[in-house]
């Protein structure tokens, strides 16, 4: 990859991807050592993690746009190290860790979350030559879906072989990875921007340039419908259709492999999609997951339902990079944080309720629990559907 050639991108790769990695293993580890406490274990601390980071996302980004990314990430990986570290030696003491523990320090990795997402989005234009931005966000896109691939098997196999607390040092090692692959980073040179105050102000601020754009609020609109009718669908109803339709819980497997695929395929198609792109774009990727997600939700076979969620991956793949990369071009670079913020709770922030949309429509059977949110989902893409000329960039 030409992009390579850089060494502040081949640094940025490090610290994503020790990040990311971090993040892939660490959702797996901590369900499946909360599960020591039954089921009830793993919902407080995945709630106790979810919560404040869903709070928080919409502030963190002040943090970035005063001190600077470059600052910013470095230190936020490193306390997310020191707080992992913290968490496997605890667990290495006692196996049958408390579960207040897990869920304290879920909440702490939430706040430390909140803050350091923003920051590493807002750190990519300030790195990539603007020449190469689409391709740097691609691979760092990249990076995250073969986490998204690898992360669960890596981690079940972990947590058998060496168990919860060396597992849990492993994840912490990788966070350290990329505490000094940030560290590194900002040693390189990143241009300052100028500082913004953190106060109510520069908040609205942040929140009315992105909806006064109405190329910008559309798919912000979108995006977070997207995280609300999405996810949980997916997943719970995907889990139910896997064990009442093709006989096995498992299958649901496959069918996310499908989509974790289809993502890298589009992946493939993001440099092109981004030099192309144009604010149909968001609404486009909207009807395609809305008609793909109802696909799934129909298929009669395991293979069927995971090409089904394979066209959905290629749908996310290669619009997300576009979407993103045309956000950070369009932002000033010294909202870069804030925007970056809105955009991670668009996409995070609401997976809590999008369970809840699932456990509410699961009583009408699993088909309709997912065939209404992916209708849903398809119209609202549409009913947000650019009307006029597009606006010139």
């Amino acid at each position: 990859m030409e992009v390579l050639r850089d060494k502040r991108v081949r640094r940025l790769f490090v610290a994503v991807g020790g990040e990311y990695g971090a993040e892939a293993l660490l959702v797996v580890l901590l369900t499946l050592t909360a599960l020591d406490s039954g089921p009830g274990g793993v919902t407080a601390v995945l709630v106790a993690q979810g919560i404040p980071r869903a709070v928080l996302l919409p502030f963190g980004g002040l943090i970035s746009d005063r001190l600077g990314a470059a600052k910013v990430a470095p230190i936020t990986a490193a306390l997310r190290a020191v707080l992992l570290l913290g968490i496997a030696g605890a667990v290495i003491a006692s196996p049958e860790a408390p579960i207040l523990l897990l869920a304290v320090a879920g909440a702490l990795l939430g706040v430390i979350d909140s803050i350091s997402y923003p920051a590493s989005m807002a750190l990519v234009p300030a790195v990539a030559p603007k020449d190469s931005l689409a391709k740097v966000n691609t691979g760092i896109s990249g990076i995250e879906s073969i986490g998204d691939l690898v992360g669960p098997v890596a981690a079940a196999g972990l947590y058998a072989l060496i168990g919860p607390g060396a597992s849990l040092a492993v994840v912490a090692a990788l966070a350290l990875l990329s505490a000094l692959g940030f560290a590194v980073l900002a040693r390189s040179g990143i241009p300052a921007e100028e500082a913004s105050e953190i106060t109510p102000r520069a908040f609205f601020d942040g929140l009315r340039f992105a909806w006064r754009e109405e190329s910008i609020r559309r798919p912000l609109i979108g995006l977070a419908s997207a995280g609300l009718l999405l996810v949980g669908p997916v997943m719970v109803g995907g889990a139910v259709m896997a064990e009442e339709r093709f006989g096995d819980r498992a299958q649901l497997g496959y069918i996310l492999a499908g989509f974790g695929l289809g993502s890298l395929i589009g992946l493939a198609l993001a440099p092109k999609l981004s030099a192309r792109y144009s604010p149909t774009v968001p609404s486009i990727a909207g009807i395609g997951l809305g008609l793909g997600l109802m696909a799934v939700s129909l298929a009669p076979s395991v293979a069927i339902a995971a090409a089904a969620a394979a066209a959905m991956g290629l749908v996310v793949g290669s619009t997300w990079v576009a979407f993103v990369t045309w956000i950070q071009e369009k932002t000033p670079g010294s909202m870069r944080g804030r925007m970056m913020s809105i955009v991670a709770f668009a996409l995070l922030a609401l997976d809590p309720l999008s369970y809840a949309v699932a456990g509410v429509l699961l009583p009408l059977g699993f088909q309709l629990a997912m065939l209404i949110p992916g209708l849903l989902l398809a119209l609202i893409a549409l009913a947000f559907w650019p009307r006029g000329r597009p606006e010139a960039d």
